[in-house]
Parts: structure tokens; C-alpha cells; sequence
């Protein structure tokens, strides 16, 4: 079972860009998200993230197993709602219990936004390399050898996605019916306790490593590599500024 996405290197124009500017693009659209959750800007949105991902080379496969996890729990969200909320007109009823329109639509609201929160997210990680997120940090005046752990622990992204499948694939051996998709959501369970032992496992090595080779030893380090603004950034600055002013502005209509 995939759950674990990590950077997909694809060279596209959206990748070669600053981390910085990958950054405004995630916190200007969850600003949006969050302080104007219209319909249409949720629909826009989640349009948004579908064709700028389609754009950077980003198969859409990849953001299924994540939707499909989030759709299950906004089903439950959309019945709780229609339920709970008694807003608009009564549409039908279920073994006597009345569903309302006004709740039906808040809770359709409300998966779009948690779709839209999580897909920008992922989005970030999957055109984001480790090491530019590392390097990121450090320009925002995070400590070094803290700024390395964030771009570390995201290269153990597909070790555990390995580790993942190893344990889901013994939990079968053993017995456990894991072969359609909500029998995984299931089975997450038993199957998540070992992936976290495992993970605790080797982040106690890697970190026992790290300190014999002298990794907190001097208060600065060095990197081969940097980040610099370029003409192509500063040009997809200035539009993703100009089209956040836009949305804000027809959001506050």
C-alpha cells in the first residue's frame, strides 16, 4: 500500500524553481483556502493543484491513495453534517432521520477544503527536494543541524513506503484479509504499530551515527549547494503574487 510520497525529480519548470517561491505558492493557496472557503475558490483550487501537478511532469496516480484515505473520512464528515446541521430544507430520510440540505453542502465544503489542504501539501513534497528544503530552512534562519533533520527525515520517506509494504505483505502471510483497499484502512492498525517501531529503530542508529562522525560539533555548516533567485523566479513571483491579489480580491466581493 503506497501512503508515502517523496520528491519526484522530473526537471519541469515548476521544479527548477526556488524552493522560496515553492513556498509562496503553498502558503499563499492555504491562506486562500482557509480564509475564503467559497465553493468555487475550493473547486478552483483543487483544480489548481490537479493541473500545475499534471504540469510539473506529477502523474495524478500519485495523489490517489491519499484522496482516496481523505474521501473515506469525508463521506463520515458529510453524513455527520447533513445529519447534525439543521440548515435549508429536508431533501430525505433515513430510518427516520431527517437529512438537510444545508448540512449536505457544508459537509461537501468541508471535504473540499481538507482535499485542498492536504493536495497543496503534498504537492510541496513532491517538487521540493530534500536538499532544497534543507537549504531553505537554513535561509529562514533555522539552525543548521536543525534544517538538515527536515531534509533527512524526508529522504526515509521511501524507506519506510518499503518498510510499509514488507509489513503489510508479513501481516497477509499471517492471516490478515488486506486485499481491497478499506480492508488496508482497516488493517492500519496492527500494521502501523511495527512501521513506528521500526522507524524509532533506525532514527536511534542513524542518530547514534551522526553524533560519532561530530554532526553537532560546530554551530555552523557548509553546503555544496545553494539557492539564488533568477529572472524565471522573480518572473513567477510576480504572478503568483498578482494572481493571489486577484482571487483575494474576488473572494472579498
Amino acid at each position: 500500500m503506497k501512503l508515502l510520497l517523496g520528491y519526484k525529480n522530473n526537471n519541469s519548470f515548476m521544479h527548477r524553481l526556488d524552493p522560496r517561491i515553492k513556498l509562496l505558492w503553498l502558503a499563499g493557496n492555504l491562506l486562500i483556502i482557509i480564509f475564503f472557503q467559497k465553493a468555487w475558490i475550493l473547486l478552483l483550487c483543487l483544480g489548481l493543484v490537479l493541473v500545475t501537478s499534471r504540469l510539473a511532469g506529477i502523474s495524478l496516480k500519485e495523489f490517489s491513495p491519499l484522496a482516496k484515505i481523505l474521501s473515506v473520512i469525508g463521506v463520515q464528515i458529510i453524513i455527520l453534517q447533513a445529519l447534525l446541521y439543521h440548515q435549508g430544507p429536508v431533501i430525505f430520510r433515513i430510518i427516520g432521520l431527517n437529512i438537510y440540505l444545508g448540512g449536505l453542502l457544508l459537509g461537501i465544503r468541508s471535504l473540499l477544503l481538507l482535499l485542498n489542504l492536504a493536495l497543496f501539501c503534498l504537492q510541496f513534497t513532491l517538487w521540493t527536494a530534500p536538499e532544497e528544503l534543507t537549504l531553505l530552512l537554513v535561509k529562514l534562519r533555522l539552525p543548521p543541524k536543525y534544517a538538515v533533520l527536515v531534509g533527512l527525515a524526508l529522504h526515509f520517506l521511501p524507506v519506510m513506503e518499503k518498510d510499509l509494504t514488507a509489513i503489510y505483505e508479513s501481516q497477509q502471510a499471517r492471516g490478515l484479509e488486506l486485499s481491497t483497499f478499506f480492508q488496508k484502512v482497516k488493517g492500519l492498525l496492527p500494521v502501523m504499530l511495527p512501521l513506528i517501531l521500526k522507524a524509532l529503530k533506525r532514527s536511534g542508529e542513524v542518530a547514534l551515527a551522526m553524533e560519532l562522525k561530530g554532526y553537532t560539533l560546530y554551530p555552523q555548516r557548509t553546503f555544496l549547494q545553494t539557492i539564488a533567485f533568477t529572472k524565471l523566479d522573480y518572473t513567477a513571483g510576480t504572478l503568483i503574487c498578482a494572481f493571489f491579489g486577484l482571487i483575494a480580491y474576488m473572494g472579498i466581493r
